[in-house]
């Protein structure tokens, strides 16, 4: 990434949060991760809350409270959910249907154990591929974005929220999809996570995901990390 002082940064659009009353994004940064050795405890973390929020008194992912407010912010900003679903609905979906956990790598199986346990989006990016710094804003006409089974990039329409660095679009409509750039491998050693808390679930929710964060890798990875709570309040940061 392009340092300023020695610095990395991460802005949020201030009007992206506006549609979104309430939200945190919890954001921890991690570095000299082992990515590519077998991780038998996340195994099992990520087994564990697969199992929990498949037990779920809900009648189905979308009727949980917190996956049905974040829904109705994305309904408010014109974003349909049938087309557009977010992360932690479609994956809760698969977990309230029963039967083993899919399994990626122990950084994704991690975040998504953290998701599941919360019932809260959470994702990460490869930091050593992104070339500038990251932003959470609305696309442009000159932002593109490359598909996990595409070879070449497309132009995406103007007025997405997305993650973008520069202008590579590292996830579509916010908690949608994500791009093959900076996608989290078995390689991945420095990362940027992020968990977004729906302004239902709280201020609270979002501490107790930062401690999940921290104490998740620590247990699991042997690393501390660097931890930030942003908000309407806070718009901005450097690390």
């Amino acid at each position: 990434m392009t340092e300023e002082s020695g610095k990395n940064r991460f802005d949020v659009d201030p009007e992206v949060l506006s549609l979104f009353p309430g939200m945190h994004l919890v954001v921890a940064i991690a570095t000299g991760l082992d990515n590519e050795t077998e991780n038998p405890d996340v195994d099992a973390a990520w087994h564990s809350a697969w199992l929990e929020a498949g037990r779920l008194d809900v009648v189905n992912a979308q009727s949980h409270p917190r996956v049905r407010a974040l829904r109705e912010d994305f309904k408010a900003a014109g974003v349909s959910m049938k087309r557009f679903p977010i992360s932690i609905e479609s994956m809760l979906r698969r977990a309230l249907k029963g039967g083993e956990p899919f399994r990626i790598n122990p950084l994704v199986d991690l975040y998504n154990t953290l998701s599941l346990r919360h019932i809260c989006p959470a994702g990460a990016f490869d930091l050593d591929a992104m070339e500038a710094n990251l932003e959470l804003r609305f696309t442009t006409n000159q932002d593109c974005f490359t598909a996990l089974d595409a070879q070449t990039p497309v132009n995406v329409e103007t007025g997405e929220i997305a993650y973008a660095s520069d202008n590579t679009v590292l996830t579509r409509h916010f908690m949608w999809r994500q791009s093959l750039h900076a996608l989290v491998g078995p390689g991945t050693r420095n990362v940027f996570f992020v968990s977004e808390i729906p302004g239902l679930a709280g201020e609270e929710v979002a501490f107790e995901m930062e401690h999940d964060i921290k104490s998740a890798l620590a247990k699991h990875f042997q690393r501390s990390c660097e931890t930030f709570i942003l908000s309407a309040s806070r718009t901005s940061l450097q690390w």
